[in-house]
């Protein structure tokens, strides 16, 4: 008896995105890639920056101020 994967994503799974977390990421994406172009960053600390992008994000953050901490948390795990 063969065991079938399942169908379906668990319910909770993180594999599933809501439109508003595309839109946060797509932000974060554009604040990155616009500002840190070249900066050479460890790929296990991508992550972390598009978490410091979220809590800026959910502080409020408009895309300058967004910017900025994207770039000053950037600063701080470059490898160049």
């Amino acid at each position: 008896m063969s065991h079938a994967p399942p169908r379906f994503l668990p319910v909770g799974s993180t594999a599933r995105r809501r439109k508003n977390d595309k839109a946060t990421d797509d932000r974060i994406s554009r604040a990155y890639y616009g500002n840190c172009s070249g900066v050479q960053v460890s790929i296990l600390d991508i992550p972390r920056i598009f978490a410091e992008g979220r809590r800026a994000i959910a502080e409020g953050a408009d895309d300058v101020m967004l910017a900025a901490r994207i770039v000053a948390f950037v600063d701080t795990i470059r490898c160049n």
